[in-house]
């Protein structure tokens, strides 16, 4: 078994704030937010003298958060928002509405698995409650939402996964959900220094926080030293989204036939950069089309790099991470990075006999976006706010975001990314350190690579799988090689356009 050492710790640590020394800029055009932050003084990204989060928890042994990564200078390249600034809301006069008896939640199959243990906590704490739990299929969910939602009905809290609305930006935009600043504000044991920086702002239009996240990806792939050394690549020197493309492409020179990450094909490709570098393609408020060509166009070329139909590999599976080793693709995929995952994937290149390496992925203002995978919302028509608020509080609380089990094991509801509250979040690395790797001397090390991670996101959004759709429609041809770029740009423009006007 290789053993990661003083030497080669320092040196992944030492490349880890060279990435996350860039600062929070914002985006070109916010997909949602285009005003102010919730007020200043309760929030960890305008107070970054707040107080520090500890994250092991005390019934554990081991790593110790590495604590804030130092702010640096943003990208050249990013971009000054055109949005105006909108005038921080006054909350002076709100009161938390008033007590009902009742609450109606719509869940589906994998929703459930967060859903179903919340609100067994939700009738632990509040038993005069009558529950309506209204159970149904993925297909019925999204239609009952899409219709029922606009209608002035469906359920008074709706937590669903990132691609359950269209394009939950539009549906913001619309008036449809709950401003919940107030409610934030009003609740005594919420604080925004409990949840990762950057990550609580998704979800705001014109200033009203109406989207909450609950779950999300971080945009890290893994790799080995080694690997990146082969072809050239020095970790150090990925500080920007473009720095990335060009180290995609200098690995794909050296190695023409290789996949890009261990998962996924060309179009999965595609939509994975999307994310990772923050972009938005509607500017909601003047329904107008705004993209960014000049990084859209590299981003393009990358997947027409690993272009599988051109007979290149599409990747394998994350368990089959030692294809790193065997130089089959420059990392392991971006789908994927939960706190489990992670640490699972860097024992497996470290037993293979290389030295692990995360890198993040940098979005166009060169900080760190992370990808919503679920989130909740207050409709507008809510008969029962106090009490999806409540629920919404549970979904953020340390019992579901860490995951216990009444039978006292530890286990994680959140399945699929990972938790928005840093103290769970620590508690999953905790957990898998000690149910997966007990008594492995390396994995204190990853735990504490992975938190500095944790602390340099600065952002978090969704890509509307309508966008997605029509990203796929019309550029996808460019990555193929049967149409030029200029053709297929001027479509995915004027599809966006007839999009942006409805």
């Amino acid at each position: 078994m290789k053993q990661i050492g003083i030497r080669v710790l320092a040196l992944i640590l030492a490349g880890i704030m060279s990435f996350s020394a860039l600062s929070c800029a914002k985006k070109e055009t916010p997909s949602a937010d285009t005003g102010n932050s919730a007020p200043a003084k309760t929030d960890a990204t305008a107070d970054h003298d707040g107080p520090s989060d500890p994250d092991a928890p005390t019934d554990k042994s081991g790593g110790t958060d590495p604590g804030e990564p130092t702010p640096g200078d943003a990208s050249e390249e990013a971009v000054e928002p055109t949005e105006p600034e909108w005038p921080e809301p006054d909350y002076s006069d709100f009161v938390m509405p008033e007590e009902t008896g009742e609450l109606t939640v719509y869940g589906f199959d994998m929703i459930n698995l967060l859903l179903s243990p919340a609100l067994e906590l939700f009738q632990e704490k509040y038993p005069d409650v009558k529950v309506n739990f209204v159970k149904m299929t993925d297909d019925e969910f999204e239609a009952r939402v899409e219709t029922e939602v606009p209608a002035g009905k469906g359920p008074d809290l709706l937590f669903c996964y990132a691609g359950t609305l269209p394009d939950p930006y539009k549906t913001m935009a619309a008036g449809l959900f709950e401003d919940l600043t107030p409610y934030l504000l009003n609740d005594p044991d919420f604080s925004f220094d409990d949840f990762l920086t950057g990550v609580m702002d998704f979800g705001k239009y014109r200033g009203q926080r109406q989207l909450i996240p609950v779950e999300v990806l971080l945009p890290l792939f893994k790799t080995s030293v080694e690997n990146l050394a082969d072809s050239g690549i020095d970790p150090d020197g990925i500080r920007t989204l473009e720095d990335f493309c060009a180290a995609c492409m200098r690995y794909h020179e050296n190695n023409p036939e290789n996949a890009l990450f261990s998962d996924g094909g060309d179009e999965d490709y595609l939509s994975d950069l999307i994310k990772i570098s923050g972009m938005s393609f509607i500017d909601y408020d003047r329904q107008t089309p705004v993209v960014n060509e000049e990084m859209l166009h590299p981003l393009l070329d990358v997947c027409r790099a690993f272009d599988s139909e051109n007979g290149r590999p599409v990747g394998k599976d994350y368990k089959q991470i030692s294809g790193v080793i065997e130089r089959m693709y420059l990392g392991s995929n971006l789908s994927n990075s939960s706190p489990m995952i992670l640490i699972n994937d860097m024992w497996i290149v470290s037993h293979a006999g290389e030295t692990p390496c995360i890198l993040p992925a940098k979005d166009i203002s060169g900080g760190t976006t992370a990808e919503v995978v679920s989130y909740a919302a207050i409709p507008i028509a809510s008969r029962n706010k106090l009490n999806a608020y409540r629920l919404l509080d549970i979904l953020l609380s340390e019992e579901i975001q860490s995951g216990y089990t009444k039978t006292g094991w530890k286990a994680a509801y959140i399945r699929i990314g990972s938790p928005v509250r840093k103290s769970s979040f620590a508690d999953h690395l905790y957990f898998t350190r000690d149910e997966m790797f007990p008594g492995d001397p390396d994995i204190d090390g990853y735990i504490q690579v992975i938190l500095n991670f944790r602390d340099s996101v600065t952002s978090a959004c969704i890509l509307p799988s309508i966008i997605r759709r029509y990203l796929n429609l019309e550029l996808m041809p460019y990555v193929r090689g049967e149409k030029t770029w200029d053709d297929c740009y001027k479509r995915f423009l004027s599809t966006l356009e007839l999009y942006a006007s409805e």
